[in-house]
């Protein structure tokens, strides 16, 4: 998540947008900063069942009238951890880890040296350096 910065916040920040577009008397609430819809989204739809994807999954979950107090960047949010979740899942899968707990920092690798630096996780042009050289000797 550090990494990945402010990319984490764009579907709170489109999400907020629409709900502004389609309630202009909400549109200072949720900090929305369009008048309409551009036809980018317009294109997709008119309302929030049709413009997000993962509205009736959500729906699903915590129920019609629960829907109504969810805000649209909430909404927006949730196809970006359903991505995430099916990234760190198969992350697990290639390292043979099926739980969360199994995983260990021995797992990942820094992909700067900063980060390295501040984490103490290996820097990964330098992870597994020792046993990769012990293999190619061999």
């Amino acid at each position: 998540m550090v990494c990945m910065g402010r990319a984490i916040m764009i579907p709170g920040f489109l999400g907020s947008s629409i709900e502004g577009a389609l309630h202009p008397d909400r549109r200072e609430a949720v900090s929305g900063n369009w008048d309409s819809l551009p036809k980018t989204v317009s294109n997709i739809g008119a309302n929030p069942e049709e413009i997000f994807a993962s509205y009736f999954d959500m729906e699903k979950k915590v129920g019609k009238d629960e829907m109504k107090h969810i805000p649209y960047g909430a909404i927006a949010f949730c196809p970006l951890m359903d991505k995430l979740s099916c990234g760190l899942q198969q992350f697990m899968a290639g390292a043979r880890k099926f739980s969360l707990k199994a995983i260990s920092r021995d797992d990942i690798f820094a992909a700067n040296r900063e980060t390295a630096r501040e984490t103490g996780i290996a820097f990964i042009t330098e992870a597994n350096d020792e046993r990769a050289k012990k293999i190619l000797n061999s």
